[in-house]
């Protein structure tokens, strides 16, 4: 079965589609970088398509309360670095996602923590809001913060989303979001704590979504600088395709 970026959850939605780009936006959500972006649908090939893109994203988005440009490239899809290189010029950075995929029959089992994994329960919703509060705050502001509770809590209501956290006693120390469809689940957000990282905490927590939803096919992404992508690959994780975004956060 083939999956692709497509399947990935999101909270956009396509609101506007030509014959050369689509673009998506998350009505809820005017600080969301990845729920507010032009896709591009043909490759630019000079320095003036990709200034169509750019002019096009921030058209749309310039009386949306939006205040960054975000363009993706197509799913494998390279720009050329004369394009990368003049991005890079007028103040965009470059993410580079990597789409994992996992046939649990492939899946190697690894050695469980010490720490105690489990879907959330409701004793423990304030512990999780701080904790996803804290990690927020560290990348990227209080105000993107305070913004992102509203969107937990409807993320925390979804019947699709199970939060999974990992304890250290009462203390959560990381935490993933479980995002089952009908052939396949997702692990998306897995965070550990710095302080309790290289213990084998995010493997602990990829084996008890396996044992527990009993999909036969899992999907996670990955920032292609990412440490956690060798990990991955170690318990039988293979990559399947990546995608490129470009970011501009002062405009």
């Amino acid at each position: 079965m083939d999956f692709s970026f497509k399947d990935i959850y999101t909270r956009a939605k396509s609101v506007v589609e030509t014959d050369s780009y689509v673009i998506y936006q998350t009505l809820k959500s005017k600080l969301y970088f990845s729920g507010n972006y032009l896709l591009m649908k043909k490759e630019p090939t000079s320095i003036d398509e990709l200034e169509y893109y750019i002019a096009s994203c921030r058209n749309f988005f310039r009386d949306k309360g939006v205040n960054f440009i975000h363009l993706a490239a197509l799913e494998n899809v390279k720009l050329s670095w004369k394009l990368k290189r003049y991005l890079k010029k007028e103040s965009f950075s470059e993410i580079n996602l990597l789409l994992y995929y996992l046939n649990i029959k492939d899946f190697v089992e690894p050695e469980l923590s010490e720490f105690q994994v489990e879907y959330l329960q409701k004793v423990d919703l304030n512990r999780y809001l701080k904790f996803q509060y804290k990690i927020d705050v560290e990348a990227s502001n209080e105000e993107w913060a305070e913004h992102n509770q509203t969107l937990l809590y409807e993320d925390i209501r979804s019947e699709n989303i199970k939060q999974l956290v990992a304890k250290d006693g009462e203390k959560i120390i990381g935490s993933a979001n479980i995002i089952v469809k009908s052939n396949f689940f997702e692990i998306d957000n897995l965070y550990i704590a710095p302080e309790y990282r290289n213990l084998g905490i995010a493997k602990h927590i990829i084996t008890h979504a396996i044992n527990s939803e009993r999909k036969e096919n899992v999907l996670l992404v990955a920032d292609a600088n990412d440490t956690p992508k060798y990990m991955y690959e170690n318990i039988g994780f293979s990559k399947i395709s990546e995608q490129d975004f470009y970011l501009k956060t002062k405009i």
